[in-house]
């Protein structure tokens, strides 16, 4: 008995096979293209065009298709090398497609963000929801792999390129009505990417489990290699609501200073390793800029570092040498830390170093505390100590105007009180220096600070002018 119902099963399996094999030999899928490229263009809203050929595999059960394109209005979203759909049997006898998995190689992705905040793959036109059904799609599993995207803001005019990226993602859902496709998407997965690149910034082996629903797309935790080192983190994308917010929390412990510099396009002037710690949002208001609406901390320091293209000490020790020193010059660039780059505009310090001074130094304590509120960062905790001096920077850096408001470097005493001190302000492109005439700070001759700082100098009691975290100097 057993043995025949073995022999019933083992030959209906053979018969089904059978009828597999002569269903694919009489099936030719390549004449549903039009019915496919029409089906998915009009779910999505989107120009979708199947080039190359499209065929069956049985191993597993599935459709496959080639040189894909999909396009809006604004140009070409999506390309696709290779596309395979995983599906079921029964309904593909008869002649339907219940797709269950989805598998793009080398897709290559182009999302371009306007200037109105619009996303090229966001339907222009709104359907009215009487006149379109409510409509759900939903899959097991969504792989990516090999994959290439390139972000553009038409606003900043900035781009962000992800390349080598792969992507498997489990219980995709999404409801659709209309076309906010980002609000109404669902799944759970794995990410990763071999380098994230912004202009000189480059991220390498990107990785974190995501999740999105109901608008919100949290990567937790993020890890990556960032500046010579380790970072790990978080980020949210919140698109629940009108305006799109942005949470990121980043740590990267002992990054090398040479690879911070290099990663922001300046000359290596510093060397070491040293802590970055960073927790900002950020909020999409309309046209407004982005930067405008930036809260939060940032925080950089480290100990021990070299300095290569001058003795700190040896400048600001020596009344003869400090004559042709600029302080605002070395607050800005040392202690700013790569808050600097944006305020220096092109300002060649590096340049500046290696041509007038030589030599190297030590900078034993380093701390650069930014609170950061609406665009402005305003330095809670800034300054460096040598092994015979002490620099700390007060004021606020508008990220958003460009504007340096009343920046002050002093060089401190040991009670923390500014034995000599000079202020910056106005535009990051024609800042005022003091009272001295912009293109002498900046431009020309180094300005004589000392002599233009006599008056800052006080016996016994003072003002104290920092007392944070960096300690004052011990003497010999």
């Amino acid at each position: 008995m057993r043995r025949k119902v073995l022999l019933v099963l083992g030959g209906g399996a053979a018969a089904l096979i059978l009828a597999v094999i002569i269903f694919a030999l009489a099936f030719d899928i390549n004449s549903y293209s039009h019915r496919i490229e029409s089906a998915t263009s009009g779910a999505t809203g989107l120009e979708v065009r199947i080039n190359g050929k499209m065929g069956l595999s049985f191993y597993p059960l599935g459709v496959s298709a080639k040189d894909i394109h999909v396009a809006n209005k604004g140009g070409e979203i999506i390309s696709i090398e290779t596309l395979r759909l995983g599906a079921e049997l029964m309904p593909l006898l008869k002649k339907q497609l219940k797709v269950t998995g989805c598998e793009l190689i080398k897709p290559a992705f182009t999302i371009v963000k306007s200037a109105d905040g619009k996303y090229n793959f966001e339907n222009t036109e709104k359907k009215s929801t009487k006149e379109s059904p409510r409509t759900a799609f939903s899959l097991d599993e969504l792989k990516l792999s090999k994959g290439a995207i390139v972000y553009l803001d038409n606003k900043t005019r900035e781009k962000t390129e992800f390349k080598d990226f792969n992507l498997a993602i489990r219980d995709l859902s999404v409801v659709d009505t209309s076309g906010e496709i980002i609000k109404n998407i669902a799944f759970t997965g794995n990410l990763d990417c071999k380098e994230v690149r912004k202009k000189d910034l480059n991220i390498y082996n990107v990785r974190s489990p995501v999740k999105a629903a109901k608008g919100v797309i949290h990567l937790i935790p993020l890890t990556m290699d960032i500046f010579g080192s380790k970072g790990e983190g978080d980020v949210t994308v919140d698109n629940s609501g009108a305006d799109a917010e942005y949470k990121i929390n980043l740590k990267v412990s002992k990054l090398d200073f040479a690879k911070l510099e290099e990663s922001f396009g300046t000359k290596r002037i510093i060397g070491g390793k040293g802590d970055l710690y960073a927790s900002l949002n950020m909020k999409e208001r309309g046209n407004r800029n982005l930067m405008s609406s930036m809260e939060g901390t940032f925080s950089l320091r480290g100990a021990n570092l070299v300095i290569y293209t001058m003795d700190l000490d040896k400048i600001l020790s020596s009344y003869e040498a400090s004559q042709q020193f600029n302080l605002v010059d070395l607050g800005t660039f040392f202690i700013a830390g790569p808050l600097s780059t944006i305020a220096i505009k092109g300002y060649r310090y590096g340049d500046v170093y290696s041509q007038t001074r030589g030599g190297h130094g030590t900078i034993t304590q380093f701390i650069s505390h930014w609170k950061i509120r609406g665009g402005v960062a305003d330095a809670t905790d800034c300054a460096l100590a040598t092994r015979h001096n002490r620099v700390a920077l007060k004021g606020k850096l508008d990220l958003v105007g460009e504007r340096y408001n009343n920046v002050i470097v002093a060089l401190l005493d040991d009670k923390g009180c500014a034995k000599f001190k000079q202020n910056i302000s106005g535009p990051f492109g024609r800042p005022q220096v003091s009272t001295v005439n912009t293109a002498e700070s900046l431009a020309g001759p180094i300005l004589n600070l000392f002599r233009k700082a006599k008056s800052f100098i006080q016996g016994g009691k003072c003002e104290v002018f920092y007392s944070g975290s960096v300690h004052p100097v011990q003497r010999d």
